[in-house]
């Protein structure tokens, strides 16, 4: 369909005089109240062309589809008929609310000729539902501007750069039903994990953990967020979501993480950072001195300084690989010798401690003697958003349930760290396919008489 809309505007320059701001802020000060009015006339110009179609006699090609119903009084079973007659107006406005302004206009109905049930074509043309106030253009704007600031921050921002204001408690509810999916892997070479506490509704702690893939040189890609989940559930929902095996798991050493991310990945890394520290309050518990523990602390942060060497491994010579190793089975040795010591005195849970994360603090090095990929020896990046995560949860509301919780912080992590899967969530959503355009074929100005 082609529609033709005429416009006639006036144009007052008082004195004959007028600088460029007060042309430009008249111009912006009518954009709204010029958009309102020509959507309604498209909306209106679009329903009568619907209306047109269904009431004639027209077959189910040219319907396209248009019209699709269930037989009035038995959901579930299809009706046959695509004839229609006209059948009224709907007895209340229908408002719409987009991302500049809102619009008001009556919806007409029509009635299937067999089976008598009653539809609304424009709220089928439009995908909307029918008791839908919004666009998910505005949607989309709202929950951006949320995940940026906070509910009330956000709203205030929408009704200071003149586009729809929307209340807190609106805005706290669209966001708050917006149920983002876990992403997809893309196959990075590292795959991450944490958790960390949150308040959750009643004052109870609630636990917030996320996954996200990362490679070499810092970039990094959120796959996911969840609250009141176990590291189990998570792990057995992200195996479906990658697209290949990462090469390398890093985490801080929760068992959980271990023991379910863990296997997702061909090898893990334990965080040098959490082992030196953890260490120490292992030796606590065992009773150890303050002297004695630092020092334990001192020797496992000795024996884990190996680097990667600055060079491209392809222009490591073979006796420089073959020293790298070397020095990886003296601290693995070290290491069983520290360990050894605990036990003779007596220090069993330091022991076990350095018994479990024995295999997993060169894997970084191994990794990069085979591909040349530099992979992360700790968690640090992956402790930093998840305190962001949350101190943007805390910022933009209190008192979560686990669900809102989980839904809000997928938002976050999405809308900052994954522009692009933000971007593709978005155009499906909006099913935005090109089928209107709008293009000024004149426009003329005259000096009234």
């Amino acid at each position: 369909m082609r529609m033709i809309i005429g416009m006639e505007l006036e144009v007052n320059i008082k004195g004959d005089r007028a600088n460029a701001n007060e042309i430009f802020l008249a111009v912006s000060e009518e954009i709204k109240e010029i958009g309102e009015k020509m959507s309604v006339a498209i909306l209106e110009g679009y329903q009568e062309v619907l209306i047109e179609i269904l009431c004639t006699k027209s077959g189910r090609v040219k319907k396209k589809g248009l019209g699709s119903h269930d037989i009035k009084g038995r959901e579930g079973c299809k009706c046959r008929s695509r004839t229609f007659k006209r059948a009224g107006n709907w007895s209340d406005v229908k408002r719409l609310s987009g991302e500049m302004f809102s619009v008001e206009f009556i919806p007409s109905m029509v009635e299937c000729s067999k089976c008598g049930k009653r539809l609304t074509p424009i709220i089928e043309g439009l995908e909307l539902d029918y008791y839908q106030g919004k666009t998910e253009l505005l949607l989309r704007k709202v929950m951006e501007s949320v995940a940026e600031t906070s509910y009330r921050r956000g709203s205030d921002q929408l009704d200071r750069i003149g586009e729809v204001p929307v209340a807190k408690s609106t805005a706290h509810r669209w966001v708050a039903d917006v149920e983002l999916p876990v992403s997809e892997g893309r196959g990075k070479p590292f795959l991450g994990a944490d958790g960390t506490g949150f308040k959750r509704r009643g004052g109870e702690r609630g636990e917030v953990r996320m996954v996200l893939e990362m490679w070499p040189g810092g970039g990094l890609r959120p796959l996911g967020v969840w609250a009141g989940a176990s590291w189990k559930d998570i792990a057995k929902e992200m195996k479906g979501n990658l697209k290949s095996r990462p090469q390398l798991f890093i985490s801080d050493g929760e068992r959980g993480l271990e023991e379910w991310l863990g296997k997702l990945a061909e090898s893990s890394e334990r965080c040098h950072w959490h082992l030196s520290r953890d260490s120490g309050y292992m030796l606590w518990q065992d009773k150890v001195s303050l002297e004695d523990r630092k020092e334990a602390q001192k020797k496992l942060s000795k024996l884990l300084a190996i680097e990667v060497p600055e060079k491209d491994v392809e222009f490591v010579t073979k006796e420089d690989r073959e020293e790298l190793k070397g020095r990886i089975v003296m601290a693995e040795k070290e290491l069983d010798e520290l360990r050894l010591e605990f036990e003779s005195k007596g220090y069993t849970k330091a022991a076990n401690y350095l018994s479990n994360a024995r295999d997993k603090l060169f894997n970084h090095l191994r990794l990069w003697l085979q591909t040349g990929l530099i992979g992360p020896r700790t968690t640090s990046i992956l402790e930093n958003i998840i305190r962001e995560l949350v101190r943007r949860l805390k910022k933009i509301g209190w008192n979560w349930s686990d669900k809102g919780a989980e839904r809000m912080g997928r938002v976050v992590m999405m809308r900052r760290y994954d522009e692009e899967s933000w971007e593709e969530y978005w155009e499906a959503r909006m099913n935005l396919q090109g089928r209107c355009t709008i293009k000024m074929l004149n426009i003329e100005a005259s000096r009234a008489a």
